[in-house]
């Protein structure tokens, strides 16, 4: 761990999250002390809700932060069916299946080490009948592709190739689309599409025949300001507009930081 993750200034700041953590975890005094120093347990950390999740490395913390604790994903219906697209070590999957009754995942992560951990996180919360889990990316097109797992530009493995911007490894992967992930499936209505995509949400979305906005009601993402045309919030959004979704919630001054989130749904 690099010492400026633990200059003073840097822990201090991280331990303001401490009351919030203490809201949703048991053991909130080990994850704050682990998430301070950049460490990671042996064990998996239980959360009030009888969740639990094991990381795999110190920046697991982020999604949790994220998911469990600030819910910048939402609040999960009961009964819903969802895709993960993205799923990392699979906190929003676990997260989703355990704040809701009779909910229906299907999870997609394309770096084998995080859908091994993934997967061992769906069998520590007995959560098999509920969420299915994929190696594999989600593209526009199926087929092998390369996933940048180090780069200056993303602090996880991405399938897009900044320009400008060195790849220092490569890994192949096998990509699907989001219209064969519907086909496949026989999913003919999806409630929730959770993205957290590294940059390749715009060849997801963008790729996509029109049909399949038809089949799925809301939208909650990650979304990333890039150089690109059209790479930007604010032509996502209107591509979605154009797709009769309502923008519901976005990041405050969504369109000069690097990255925000955003959900958008269907109108009624």
């Amino acid at each position: 761990m690099a010492a400026s993750f633990r200059a003073p200034s840097k822990v201090l700041r991280r331990l303001k999250l401490a009351p919030l953590a203490a809201r949703r975890l048991k053991d909130w005094p080990r994850f704050m002390y682990n998430y301070a120093l950049g460490l990671v347990p042996n064990e998996p950390y239980v959360f009030r809700s009888g969740a639990q999740i094991q990381i795999g490395r110190g920046v697991d913390h982020v999604p949790i932060i994220e998911v469990f604790l600030r819910e910048e994903y939402g609040r999960i219906a009961d009964g819903a069916t969802i895709l993960d697209l993205g799923a990392n070590i699979g906190t929003f999957s676990v997260y989703a299946a355990t704040s809701a009754r009779d909910v229906k995942i299907w999870a997609y992560e394309p770096h084998a080490d995080f859908h091994a951990l993934l997967t061992k996180n769906v069998q520590i919360n007995r959560l098999g009948g509920s969420i299915r889990c994929f190696n594999c990316a989600v593209g526009a097109d199926a087929g092998p592709r390369q996933l940048i797992v180090e780069n200056a530009a993303f602090s996880f493995p991405t399938l897009l190739a900044p320009e400008g911007v060195r790849a220092r490894r490569g890994i192949e992967v096998e990509c699907v689309s989001l219209i064969e992930i519907l086909d496949s499936n026989r999913l003919k209505h999806v409630d929730l599409v959770k993205m957290d995509c590294e940059g390749s949400e715009y060849e997801i979305l963008y790729g996509a025949p029109d049909a399949c906005f038809e089949r799925i009601r809301e939208i909650r993402m990650e979304f990333h300001n890039l150089s690109k045309q059209r790479h930007n919030v604010r032509d996502l959004m209107a591509f979605l507009q154009d797709r009769n979704y309502d923008i519901t919630m976005v990041s405050a001054d969504a369109a000069s930081r690097p990255s925000g989130n955003l959900w958008a749904c269907k109108h009624d």
